[in-house]
């Protein structure tokens, strides 16, 4: 990987760009961490700018358990000591890392399913914290996003810098993805709107650029899950099983279908379809041994 060098964003306030955005609090010498990156070369490397610095790794702050944000804990972990906090909903993960892949495959994951990308090293939760408000023994305060992942959080920081983890995506993603990784849609949703109202000096979305200003982030976030909303109601305006709806969305949309991509694609669009359900615009129904998405009669 490329080498990872430190960035000042505003105060006590810094942040390492990477594939997937990891953030420091540094208070006098002690540095809270939030996120570890992908991998154990990510830790190496974080350990190696904090420690060149002088400053210690009291803790890190995992937004939520997803492989390319909490890839580093195992190493950083077991070389300085340092704490580990998380929600009660994102902790299993961390500390049991094969319930990722499983959990979007619906199965015991093949083996090109457990890799980095979805698979991390193990590391301890010692410090589960709650999805809204402060983070005992540190300066950061928890802000609740759900929709992403399961108890996902965005860190604010005393500087007014806001980590918003994965509840909005570039547009260099959407692009490439379109269905880019929900669990719940209605709280992406509200999310949405909740950062509508949220104020900083500075945003650091998960991935992507620092930005003062969330508002055509927001816009192209929901005009694209609802245009994936939009897309599949009509797919299954004649009844569609599922594999035939996960194949029309990749030819559609040109999407590669490696095993990491089959999972994701496929794990996000049976959340399109429950939100659909939910909503009273499909319904499905047991047929010829599978089942049929539909759309509801008017």
């Amino acid at each position: 990987m490329a080498p990872l060098e430190l960035t000042h964003l505003a105060g006590n306030t810094w942040y390492i760009p990477a594939p997937s955005n990891i953030g420091l609090y540094v208070r006098e010498t002690e540095v809270f961490l939030i996120d570890s990156g992908n991998d154990k070369e990510a830790g190496r490397q974080i350990n190696k700018l904090i420690t060149e610095r002088g400053w210690t790794l009291r803790m890190i702050v995992n937004t939520h358990s997803n492989a390319d944000h909490i890839g580093g804990n195992a190493f950083l972990q077991n070389k300085t000591g340092c704490s580990v906090a998380a929600t009660r909903k994102e902790a299993p993960f961390i500390e049991y890392p094969e319930l990722e892949p499983s959990f979007l495959y619906g199965g015991y994951p093949s083996p090109a399913m457990r890799n980095k990308f979805l698979l991390a090293k193990p590391s301890r939760v010692t410090d589960l914290i709650e999805e809204e408000g402060p983070v005992p023994g540190t300066p950061l305060t928890a802000l609740s996003l759900p929709g992403h992942f399961f108890g996902m959080i965005g860190v604010r920081t005393p500087d007014g810098v806001l980590f918003t983890a994965d509840a909005l995506f570039p547009p260099s993603v959407l692009r490439k993805y379109h269905l880019f990784f929900l669990y719940d849609i209605t709280a992406q949703f509200s999310t949405l709107e909740r950062l509508e109202n949220e104020n900083a000096e500075i945003f650091v979305p998960g991935h992507g650029e620092p930005t003062g200003s969330l508002a055509s982030l927001i816009a192209e976030n929901r005009e694209k899950i609802r245009e994936i909303l939009s897309f599949v109601t009509e797919l299954c305006a004649q009844g569609r099983c599922f594999d035939d709806l996960l194949a029309e969305t990749a030819r559609h949309f040109d999407l590669t279908m490696d095993p990491n991509q089959y999972i994701l694609i496929g794990s996000s669009l049976r959340s399109y379809l429950s939100c659909l359900c939910a909503t009273g615009e499909l319904e499905h129904l047991a047929e010829g041994g599978t089942m049929i998405w539909k759309r509801r009669s008017l």
